[in-house]
This record gives C-alpha cells, sequence and structure tokens, in this order.
C-alpha cells in the first residue's frame, strides 16, 4: 500500500485571505434545479428549431438530395 504525502483532511484556515469585497452569488437548491430545468428547456428548443431549419419538409427536396447520391431507382421509395 502506498503512502501519500498529501493530508487527508483539509487545513481549516482557508488558504487566501477574505476580502471584505468578496462577494459569492448563492443560489439555493430550488433556484438550481429550476435554473438547470431552464437551460434544458433553452437547449430542446434550440435543438428541434435546429432541426426544423436545416432539414427540409418537402419529399422533392429530400428525393433531389438522395438522387445527388445514389441512383433514381434507389431513391424511389414511394
Amino acid at each position: 500500500m502506498t503512502s501519500s504525502c498529501l493530508p487527508l483532511m483539509s487545513s481549516p484556515a482557508p488558504m487566501l485571505p477574505r476580502s471584505a469585497d468578496n462577494r459569492r452569488i448563492v443560489i439555493s437548491t430550488g433556484e438550481s434545479a429550476a435554473l438547470r430545468r431552464l437551460a434544458a428547456t433553452l437547449f430542446a428548443s434550440v435543438l428541434v428549431s435546429a432541426a426544423f431549419v436545416l432539414a427540409p419538409e418537402q419529399p422533392q427536396q429530400q428525393a433531389s438530395i438522395c438522387e445527388q447520391h445514389h441512383s433514381a431507382e434507389a431513391c424511389r421509395v414511394w
């Protein structure tokens, strides 16, 4: 078993002194969960919007894309 020269317990005193103007924003657990939910909703909305913008709606557009890479018989699915 190897031993480490690092202490297992952290020191009670912080490494850096706290200054009076050091302000931290403390977010409660409920607010944190709400922010995560909002971020997930926004991310999902962006992905769905991108799919609507980038994906063609009309079969003719999809057929022309298919025919660029394959034969007309391979792209005839109807």
